[in-house]
């Protein structure tokens, strides 16, 4: 794969197949509506790196998970980026992986960002990249727990990041964060974002994009898609 720039940006999605994303938000308003706000989602982040790519001058790749169907003809919006299937036994191995590959293609700096954060935002990205100029490495906290975004510079990669982590738990970007520290030493802390897994959360997003809420008083991405589907369900 041709390398354009020095810094990349990895996408982690999942297919776009009814009843194998969002399943704790489908369990309250179905399958068929989960997924369409996913799509919704992944469209809007992937305009969003497509922005920051453009600003940081780094490539896209995409990551997808293809185990209940291909990205193709399900109803996907087109993309440019590259797509990758991700390969590994857990979540851990796989996002390890795909930044592995990145660092064996000579990219200086990358990120690996979630799908579950539809608030994420251009500026975000470029603060990351920009961090990874004097840090080893950078990691976004999510509200629960987790984290929705995590980088390093090319030598500063080490697989025991993701080994040994039980995912979905509160104490993931804890337990992360502890072993950059004591890995590779500073590492810089973005703003904490929330990610959607609920309809609770799902309510809290729509009441946000509805009232013109702010995070950490920077003025909400326009989330187009993202705003298509939640007036479809009627939340705003």
């Amino acid at each position: 794969m041709k390398k354009n720039n020095s810094r990349c940006i990895l996408l982690f999605v999942k297919a776009p197949v009814e009843g194998f994303v969002k399943k704790r938000l489908a369990a309250r308003i179905g399958a068929q509506d989960a997924l369409m706000v996913y799509r919704a989602f992944v469209s809007d982040i992937i305009a969003t790196i497509q922005r920051a790519g453009s600003i940081t001058y780094a490539d896209i790749r995409i990551y997808c998970r293809l185990n209940h169907g291909e990205w193709g003809g399900n109803g996907w919006p087109e993309i440019s980026p590259p797509l990758f299937v991700q390969e590994g036994a857990d979540l851990g191995a796989r996002m390890h992986n795909a930044m592995h590959q990145a660092a064996d293609d000579e990219y200086s700096r990358f990120l690996l960002v979630g799908s579950d954060i539809p608030e994420l935002t251009e500026g975000l990205l470029s603060d990351a990249f920009s961090a990874l100029e004097t840090h080893p490495a950078v990691i976004g906290p999510a509200v629960d727990g987790g984290y929705y975004l995590i980088g390093f510079a090319k030598n500063s990669l080490f697989k025991e990041a993701f080994t040994d982590i039980t995912w979905s738990r509160p104490d993931v970007f804890e337990k992360t964060a502890e072993r950059l520290g004591e890995t590779v030493g500073a590492v810089h802390v973005l703003e904490r974002l929330p990610d959607i897994d609920t309809f609770e959360d799902l309510v809290l997003l729509a009441d946000r994009l509805a009232s013109g809420a702010t995070n950490e008083a920077k003025p909400p991405p326009n989330l187009f898609h993202t705003r298509q589907a939640l007036r479809k369900m009627g939340l705003i």
